[in-house]
């Protein structure tokens, strides 16, 4: 065999690998054997060698010169840039030989990311006392995240409260971690801007951090008795699970269109909303015990066909 007889051959990525990613996380590489003058390299044997130093072989490719192969990666459980590297064996085919071609990929892997939520906030919250919030925590690469830290701090950077989430994760998650953290309201009204934060430094697995502002607003304690009616405008009738709402205040009527809401002093946009009725808005001054009554109308139901019948 001369020179002339072999072909120079090449390993290259079918596309770009990312530029990053998370610790331990799942990818597929797709790469193929191309040479020079045409020749189908497909079934040539091809290994990879994993930042470990693990070998693996990758199965040959459908038949067709410019076939890819596929393999499924995990990325280091450490942070950092690490290289796989391909590499074709000595292949001869009809005569011609193919020198072992070899490639070189370079991924960094990055700390996973977690996120943070807040929920089940009393609405309103009264100046000076004390009230309780839900808390959660998820790591985007669903790990385990039970007796982690979480705090939350005051527009001051102030530690106001703070506890280890749960074993558990929320009902219906799958990685959701919570728990409950009990607050005291600061003794002016307001509306208030606090951080939530989430501390990853005791995983296993490298994560990053996490931080998430929320808005609540503080009110002065209630002093008189709002009860909102709401009937049907036509025929005078209760309206049940109609959603009453006064700025922070809100309510909902019961079976008899009755909405209880324990208000200070002070005048107030009155909204009622509730699916397939329209309501008009109202203010309401309140500086004793009132009662006010709201008469909905009931919007026609769209017909799906209208378009066609005009």
């Amino acid at each position: 065999m001369t020179a002339a007889d072999a072909h120079v051959a090449a390993i290259e990525l079918c596309d770009p690998p990312p530029a990053e990613i998370a610790v331990g996380a799942d990818m597929v590489l797709a790469v193929r054997i191309t040479c020079a003058a045409g020749c189908d390299l497909s079934g040539a044997p091809l290994t990879v060698t994993a930042p470990d130093g693990a070998l693996y072989a990758v199965a040959p490719a459908a038949s067709g010169a410019a076939a890819g192969r596929t393999i499924a990666i995990t990325a280091p459980r450490a942070v950092g840039t690490h290289v796989w590297r391909f590499c074709a064996e000595p292949h001869e085919a009809a005569g011609i030989r193919h020198e072992p071609p070899a490639l070189a990929v370079a991924v960094e892997a990055r700390p996973a990311e977690t996120s943070l939520a807040v929920w089940g906030m009393p609405s309103p919250v009264v100046t000076g006392r004390r009230f309780a919030v839900n808390v959660g925590a998820k790591s985007a690469a669903g790990c385990e995240l039970a007796g982690c830290k979480v705090e939350i701090r005051d527009e001051n950077d102030l530690a106001m409260a703070s506890g280890a989430l749960g074993a558990t994760p929320w009902p219906d998650t799958s990685a959701l971690y919570w728990t409950e953290l009990e607050l005291l309201a600061p003794a002016r009204a307001g509306m208030f801007a606090w951080t939530v934060r989430f501390e990853a430094a005791e995983l296993a697995l490298a994560h990053l951090g996490a931080s998430a502002r929320f808005s609540i607003a503080i009110v002065e304690p209630p002093e008189h008795r709002l009860t909102v009616k709401v009937v049907e405008q036509a025929t005078a009738a209760p309206i049940a699970d109609a959603q009453v709402r006064l700025g922070a205040y809100r309510g909902a009527t019961g079976q008899s269109g009755l909405a209880e809401i324990m208000m200070p002093k002070g005048t107030y946009d009155l909204n009622v909303w509730k699916p397939g009725y329209e309501a008009p808005a109202r203010t309401v001054a309140i500086d004793a015990d009132l009662t006010v009554e709201i008469a909905v109308a009931a919007m026609p139901e769209e017909n799906p066909d209208a378009a066609w019948l005009m």
